[in-house]
């Protein structure tokens, strides 16, 4: 067991938060289907469509991310992981639940995660099986979308939304686990099979040349990627048009996915970035080494953008500061918990010591 830290990695979900969160301040505030605010007026209109053209898969790339981190890393259970979770799942189905009647809970991306969480700490170690789950997760989001969907006849709602989800433009829940819960599965297993590759293996010194034909093929696929034109930036519309792609659409994202993720595993790539001092303050962001518990504040915070839709229409670049304020605090209040966090921690060792 090697423990390095994967600055490419934490630049690339630095990157997927920003999308993330610029999106949940405009879904929780104004919610409109099109971006309506000039250039002159707000960075969210020049922002909006090239996140949607090349950035709309964020969310799967941080659940990527997070599992294959999961994967790599040598300790094998978390609970507090599984609290944060579970608190996120509940809070989740009290906010959107339509009544107290449970068949208007709707399914999640908490309750994704928690069975997710789940899934993965119940795979075995063998390194054949995990090759194995790796290649059945790969052909699974090779599966077009259509067959999943086509497997609702006979299912209860409830266990619809789960398995599948509800892919309607106006009605869209997304993070079925068909075929959703491959992208964890794939992470982890990546994650656990390189994990006790021996720290001098070729896997990590790479070979020559590796990473500039690396960062030629992933422009040259940029420079491909296929836009999907008219697409909705409201709740429903967005979630449809990130869970409703193509293979062919999906994987024209995720190849750069998994080259950035090869790349990230180089020695040389790290020693590279590690150079740089921005690049060490952004590996040291709460955001990036306790991300669970960053995207659960952010959300709790994001409960006042409701009240707020009415200012940022009358002054739209006091949602560019909200938007920059959201990751402020959710950064300050995340330090702030954990230093309360170990201090209680040390206490209850001294205490310990005493007695």
């Amino acid at each position: 067991m090697i423990k390095r830290r994967f600055y490419a990695l934490d630049l690339l979900r630095t990157c997927a938060i920003l999308v993330i969160t610029f999106y949940h301040v405009w879904e929780a505030s104004i919610g409109e289907s099109q971006m309506f605010f000039t250039k002159s007026q707000s960075v969210y209109a020049y922002l909006t469509q090239f996140f949607v053209d090349y950035w709309s898969y964020s969310g799967l790339i941080l659940a990527l991310i997070s599992f294959f981190l999961i994967g790599f890393s040598k300790k094998e259970l978390n609970p507090f992981r599984y609290l944060l979770v579970t608190v996120g799942l509940f809070g989740m189905m009290v906010h959107d639940q339509a009544s107290l009647d449970s068949q208007s809970w709707s399914w999640n991306l908490y309750g994704y995660l928690l069975v997710s969480l789940i899934v993965v700490q119940l795979l075995p170690k063998n390194r054949t099986v995990l090759i194995a789950i790796s290649v059945l997760s790969m052909v699974g989001l090779l599966v077009p979308i259509e067959v999943y969907q086509s497997l609702k006849a006979g299912i209860s709602p409830l266990l619809d939304q789960m398995l599948i989800g509800d892919l309607n433009q106006n009605t869209t829940i997304g993070w079925g686990l068909l075929p959703w819960l491959s992208i964890p599965l794939l992470g982890f297993c990546v994650g656990r099979l390189i994990r006790d590759l021996p720290a001098d293996s070729k896997f990590f010194r790479g070979y020559k040349f590796e990473p500039q034909l690396l960062l030629l093929t992933a422009l040259i696929l940029i420079v491909l990627l296929p836009i999907r034109s008219g697409v909705s930036v409201s709740p429903t519309g967005f979630y449809y048009y990130v869970f409703s792609g193509s293979p062919w659409f999906f994987w024209s994202r995720f190849a750069v996915i998994f080259i950035w993720i090869r790349l990230a595993c180089l020695d040389s790539v790290n020693l590279f970035l590690g150079n740089f001092k921005v690049m060490q303050w952004i590996s040291g962001l709460a955001w990036n080494k306790y991300f669970g518990l960053c995207y659960f504040l952010q959300l709790i915070i994001l409960s006042w953008a409701a009240d707020l839709g009415a200012v940022f229409r009358q002054s739209p670049y006091l949602m560019d500061m909200y938007w920059i304020g959201l990751l402020l605090a959710t950064e300050v209040l995340a330090r702030l918990l954990l230093r309360r966090f170990s201090t209680m921690k040390l206490s209850a060792y001294k205490l310990v010591d005493r007695v």
